[in-house]
């Protein structure tokens, strides 16, 4: 009786000790997730068509495979055009943007990816322009939000 008293000790000294150890640990990994989560949230806005063109849809830069940044314009429905072009501007100033590509689809989901060397976080704004015609057909405003 007094061998099984003694074991049962030392077998709950043991399980405290486990239960410390793995507490201890998950801690640590819990830190780990919490510095994994503080993140940038994708800089994204809603497109609102121009002078008597229709444009929707969502805009939103975020990072692609192997950390390259993109542009992806999801749920879009934007009028067709000719020579439509996608460009990065600040402040909706195409002129001086950044064209990331021409646009050949004009509903759905389309990407594309931000020329390397760009950066994404100095532009506010993604601007469809058609190049043929010289006229801007939507934008969106991209507001820089921390989560």
């Amino acid at each position: 009786m007094k061998v099984n008293k003694q074991v049962g000790i030392v077998l709950m000294g043991l399980a405290v000790l486990t239960w410390t150890a793995a507490c201890a640990g998950t801690s640590g990994m819990m830190d780990a997730d919490k510095n994994d989560m503080i993140m940038e949230k994708p800089m994204d806005g809603m497109f609102a068509g121009a002078e008597g063109h229709h444009a929707a849809g969502k805009a939103e830069i975020t990072k692609g495979m192997g950390g390259k940044s993109m542009l992806v314009l999801s749920g879009l429905e934007v009028d067709k055009v000719p020579d439509g072009r996608v460009y990065l501007a600040k402040d909706g100033d195409y002129i001086h943007g950044i064209e990331v590509g021409k646009l050949t689809q004009f509903s759905g989901t389309v990407s594309f990816d931000v020329p390397p060397g760009t950066d994404a976080a100095a532009f506010n704004s993604v601007v469809i322009w058609c190049k043929k015609f010289n006229v801007e057909i939507g934008r969106a405003y991209l507001p820089k939000t921390m989560m």
